[in-house]
């Protein structure tokens, strides 16, 4: 997988595909090819369920590791308890091993939950990058049906609206088509 680009590095591709599309004179807006700019955006979406896929893995190799260490805290103390019974016939080796299971009993319960933490820290930060990325994607696909949104009032048939039509010719606006400039 080292060598398939993330999400991220695809949606930087498609952003530098629309900024360095050639602009429109006099004009804030630019002609992008439709095709490559629908294909790098279905690419992003193609790659995105990988990512989540990706995101529940690192979840649940977590979830594992706490279990893990959960069983482990258990293990410790059933060991525990059978030491203590095996030297219950003595009062001070009986209070010694209380003190010892107490001990190992702590341990176990403060190992597993630094373990639950360490864990859920990590997953946090996936998690966190995760929404960034799709904070990023939501963003840029915003922008992009706005630029397709002002586009596609520029490129309306002259047909449309009689009134409009009149009014435009008043003020000397066209379409894209009226001024020579093709769609791709």
């Amino acid at each position: 997988m080292a060598d398939q680009k993330t999400a991220e590095e695809k949606l930087a591709a498609l952003r530098e595909l629309v900024a360095n599309a050639r602009s429109m004179p006099m004009s804030a807006s630019c002609v992008v090819n439709r095709q490559d700019v629908l294909a790098a955006i279905d690419d992003v979406i193609d790659n995105l369920p990988d990512e989540i896929a990706e995101a529940q893995d690192v979840i649940e190799n977590s979830s594992d590791a706490v279990a893990a260490g959960e069983a482990e805290a258990e293990r410790i103390t059933e060991e525990a308890k059978v030491k203590a019974a095996e030297i219950a016939g003595e009062t001070e080796v009986v209070k010694a091993a209380e003190v010892k299971a107490a001990e190992i009993i702590a341990t176990a319960e403060s190992d597993a939950a630094e373990l639950r933490r360490e864990a859920d820290a990590f997953v946090d930060s996936r998690m966190a990058s995760f929404e960034s990325v799709l904070a990023r994607t939501t963003s840029q696909v915003r922008t992009a049906r706005a630029r397709l949104a002002e586009r596609s009032n520029l490129d309306r048939p002259r047909h449309e609206d009689s009134e409009s039509e009149g009014a435009e010719a008043g003020a000397g606006a066209g379409t894209t088509a009226d001024l020579g400039i093709s769609d791709s």
